[in-house]
């Protein structure tokens, strides 16, 4: 049988880190967000996927999710107050 580990290991502290920080800190004022009207423009902006023979078709794929998660982001923050207007007038 092994022994039984009595103590603290070496180089521990008594003192407790809270992992989400100090109570202390002020939190900011939520601003409000502007969904884009372009999702996919800064994947394209790196250019085609490194993938040879189906290039088009993955970049196709890609846009899609990111057209995706723009959504989701557009709906929670919706859902929290935080959506702001749109001066253009365009919808996603």
């Amino acid at each position: 049988m092994s022994k039984r580990r009595r103590g603290k290991p070496p180089g521990a502290s008594d003192a407790v880190i809270d992992f989400w920080g100090a109570d202390d800190h002020e939190a900011g004022a939520a601003t409000s967000i502007q969904p884009t009207s372009d999702p996919g423009a800064v994947p394209r902006s790196l250019g085609a996927p490194p993938l040879s023979s189906r290039s088009g078709v993955a970049l196709a794929s890609l846009t899609t999710v990111y057209e995706e998660a723009v959504r989701t982001a557009t709906a929670l923050a919706a859902a929290n107050g935080l959506l702001g207007s749109d001066p253009a007038g365009d919808d996603l």
